[in-house]
């Protein structure tokens, strides 16, 4: 039997009543017996085509939900990093002033969202934490290295 139009509006019809579908609702839909819905049924695979679509369905959807996540990540990380070369700079100026642990709250926002291992990042904060006798140009002078570090171009104070 080739499957014909009235037989694919059938099975549409079937796929669409999702969790109450019941070959006996499409044949009083479509006004059949229930013995023609059940020879269209099995000749045209209804139940594994309900599979493999919710399958496809459902792939689609998980890579919709990492799309929009890579989407939102990468976002967040520029405004991140937008912010640090901000704050970079008006440090800098020497128009605010930063404490260590803003300092550290950075970083580890920014390894979060660039998933830097948890190891690596302790190891780079706890070297932040060791120059707690430097002075404040000293401290100036670590915040833009670390920013270089991590990406960042070096600020002209003068370029303003």
């Amino acid at each position: 039997m080739k499957e014909q139009e009235h037989h694919k509006k059938a099975y549409e019809l079937y796929y669409s009543l999702g969790e109450s579908r019941s070959l006996k609702r499409v044949a009083m839909q479509l006004n059949v017996s229930v013995a023609s819905v059940k020879l269209w049924s099995k000749s045209f695979n209804w139940k594994l085509r309900i599979s493999e679509r919710n399958a496809e369905v459902a792939r689609a959807m998980a890579s919709r939900a990492i799309s929009d996540e890579v989407e939102d990540k990468t976002r967040n990380k520029q405004l991140v990093k937008l912010a640090l070369a901000q704050l970079a700079k008006t440090i800098i100026e020497g128009k605010v002033k930063m404490a260590l642990g803003d300092l550290d709250k950075l970083i580890r926002l920014e390894a979060f969202l660039n998933q830097v291992p948890k190891g690596e990042l302790d190891h780079g904060i706890a070297t932040v934490y060791d120059d707690e006798d430097k002075t404040e140009e000293e401290l100036k002078e670590e915040f833009e290295n670390r920013l270089n570090l991590l990406g960042y171009q070096k600020i002209d104070k003068e370029s303003d």
